[in-house]
């Protein structure tokens, strides 16, 4: 049995080929050409240690996992269809990259071009299938190829972390992707000593007419966020997750649409960009950020308390207002707004609603209590009841 150690922007990934062909394995070879690897064969129980384990294999997950070393995260993919095992391979190395990240990195969902004159990056932000590979694979003959789907961003000081990945090329849309290692298909692949600093996003937005001439706009932060968090992975594991990612977008001076119909026609936008030659002026508005605080167990049957639901983040820019709820990114009333910050700690509607009336004057309580229910709904805020007092507690002296 023999092995290949990946190591995705410094994550060390074995893969193990349990039964798998001879093609299956050099075309293997091939694809991941530009990222540093090791061959391993023999293939022994020592080599899998500190590392996370890819297993191309027929066998069951369930044997597979139970024949490996606990402790270790372990996928597995079928390898009976060698070009289905090839796609998936590439799916789980990057899965195992964003899971030994979520939390600490900023992890984007971008194709990432550098200057190597002068270190600069831009990340190119865009959906699936909407057009990152296809700049990745025109623009790297031009640029420094450092990632085309998956940009690993130090928090510090923005430093990209190279993920040179296998294209994933639709040659056949009845058929898997087609990996080709980025080299061989003539981009030119960051040499191991080369460090890129992100200086630039740009949100990618394809014309699909062929009719659209290249354009691009500064977003406003809230607008541009709506994007991004769509883009990004592990948002919710990282403390302070949407503030940092704000603060991210106004460091890199705030985002930029670019608008194009082909992407060989955006090369003079690059070019300018990565030299300091385009001119537009960054936009990186102050904010707000506040976060839900540790919530609070409830009681069985004290008062009906009201508190910000665990998870959320909230960013106040200007006169937009933002929260984060399960991962979606909403936007909400300023009313809505000075309700959730006011709860610093769990209220009763009649506290919340008193202090509403003092922001806003008379308020219908109707309104108030509907208002109040949506955001309950929207999981903005949860419903908990009065701790109840612990058994040892004195007893409240009602004597007068």
């Amino acid at each position: 049995m023999r092995g290949l150690l990946l190591h995705p922007a410094d994550v060390p990934v074995l893969v193990v080929f349990e039964d798998s062909s001879d093609r299956l394995w050099e075309d293997s070879l091939r694809a991941w050409g530009s990222l540093t690897s090791q061959i391993i064969d023999p293939l022994t129980d020592a080599h899998a240690e500190d590392v996370r384990l890819v297993v191309l294999t027929r066998r069951s997950a369930a044997d597979v996992v139970a024949a490996y070393p606990k402790g270790l995260e372990t996928t597995t993919i079928d390898s009976a269809d060698e070009a289905l095992a090839a796609e998936r391979l590439t799916v789980h190395v990057t899965m195992h990259l964003l899971k030994a990240y979520a939390g600490n990195k900023h992890l984007l969902h971008a194709a990432v071009l550098g200057d190597s004159k002068t270190g600069q990056a831009v990340g190119l932000v865009a959906a699936s299938g909407t057009g990152k590979t296809t700049a990745a694979s025109t623009l790297g003959a031009f640029f420094t190829y450092l990632s085309d789907e998956t940009a690993v961003i130090n928090t510090d000081d923005l430093s990209i972390l190279p993920y040179p990945k296998p294209l994933s090329v639709i040659e056949d849309q009845n058929a898997p992707k087609v990996q080709y290692d980025p080299a061989q298909r003539g981009l030119k692949v960051a040499a191991p000593d080369r460090t890129f600093t992100l200086e630039h996003l740009v949100i990618l937005d394809r014309d699909k007419s062929g009719q659209a001439p290249v354009s691009w706009e500064r977003l406003p932060l809230d607008d541009a966020l709506f994007t991004i968090v769509l883009q990004s992975s592990g948002v919710q594991q990282m403390p302070q997750g949407l503030g940092e990612l704000a603060r991210l977008l106004n460091r890199v001076g705030g985002a930029i649409k670019l608008t194009y119909s082909e992407i060989t026609e955006t090369l003079p936008f690059f070019r300018d960009l990565l030299a300091g030659r385009l001119g537009i002026p960054p936009l990186t508005p102050d904010f707000d950020y506040l976060c839900a605080p540790e919530p609070v167990t409830g009681g069985t049957s004290g008062d009906k308390l009201y508190q910000r639901a665990p998870g959320t983040e909230g960013l106040a820019i200007g006169d937009s207002f933002l929260l984060t709820t399960s991962g979606r990114l909403s936007r909400i009333s300023i009313i809505g707004w000075d309700i959730w910050s006011f709860l610093e700690t769990p209220r009763r509607a009649d506290d919340i609603y008193e202090a509403m009336i003092e922001l806003y004057g008379d308020i219908a309580r109707l309104d108030f209590d509907t208002a109040l229910r949506g955001m309950v709904d929207g999981q903005m805020l949860e419903v908990i009841r009065q701790p109840d007092a612990p058994e040892d507690a004195p007893l409240p002296d009602n004597r007068t």
